[in-house]
């Protein structure tokens, strides 16, 4: 029997309402002191990636997610049996307690910014056009116009990039003041502006999407998109490693962990 995990929570507490994961099966927790993992019984591992089965994990994880603090484990993450996850467990219940801790009350919103590149640029070149911007390559040097092209197409880079962070930073520094936490992603393309996940109390959500809709009303150029709230994908702390545990009566036993993967 395969146990497919969703999450660790906060309580060791079974949980009273029903919800149906993966092929329909019955979600239960397995407590661990006072924390649990929430799984469910698999007859056989998950061969394919479908949109319905990685859809019918996120809603497992969103249903958690309004009861219990839930470190969402990575889909397809799965163990053989109740021993090998209390195991993992006790090597790992350190990491699961300061995360849990941490997390508490918080949710995640996600932020997309999507800047128009061609126009910024259009504009940069523009404006070194009119202001007779030209880079000085000596008389002598050979393939002189191919150079100043190439070191032109530099500044032209140079600056866009400037304005990105420009714009990155005044945004930023407007969120931050509602977020705990926060990663971000910068310039992943050129358009892509801002890919970032901001970390919010939850009673702080209302003033998180107030502030969002200031600064989407400020840069009407830009496209924004917003998501949430989610559990804490992009927050969870925890490194793989290999672990000591002692075993009662019993010589220590090396027990690598590898196949527990955290969002």
């Amino acid at each position: 029997m395969t146990l497919y995990t969703y999450g660790i929570i906060d309580s060791s507490d079974q949980i009273k309402e029903s919800i149906y994961g993966l092929e329909g099966s019955g979600v239960y927790n397995i407590p661990y002191c006072d924390i649990g993992v929430v799984v469910c019984e698999l007859n056989e591992p998950v061969q394919n990636v479908s949109k319905s089965s990685v859809l019918a994990h996120e809603e497992v994880i969103e249903r958690l997610m309004e009861h219990f603090t839930i470190l969402p484990v990575k889909f397809h993450t799965v163990f053989d049996g109740r021993n090998s996850i209390l195991s993992m467990m006790q090597s790992y219940y350190k990491h699961f307690t300061d995360n849990l801790n941490r997390l508490r009350d918080k949710v995640e919103f996600g932020i997309k910014v999507i800047w128009p590149a061609d126009k910024i640029k259009k504009s940069i070149r523009n404006s070194r056009k009119k202001g007779e911007h030209e880079m000085p390559i000596p008389d002598g040097s050979l393939n002189k116009e191919f150079m100043r092209k190439k070191l032109e197409k530099y500044r032209i880079n140079e600056e866009f990039e400037q304005k990105a962070y420009k714009f990155i930073n005044v945004m930023d520094i407007f969120f931050s003041k509602f977020a705990a936490e926060k990663v971000l992603k910068k310039l992943k393309t050129e358009n892509l502006l801002l890919d970032a996940a901001y970390l919010i109390e939850k009673d702080g959500q209302a003033d998180f999407k107030k502030a969002f809709e200031h600064i989407k009303n400020v840069h009407t150029g830009f496209k924004f998109l917003f998501s949430g709230p989610w559990p804490p994908y992009n927050f969870v702390i925890c490194r793989r490693k290999v672990n000591y545990l002692e075993i009662p009566n019993k010589k220590i036993c090396l027990i690598k962990q590898s196949n527990i993967r955290i969002w």
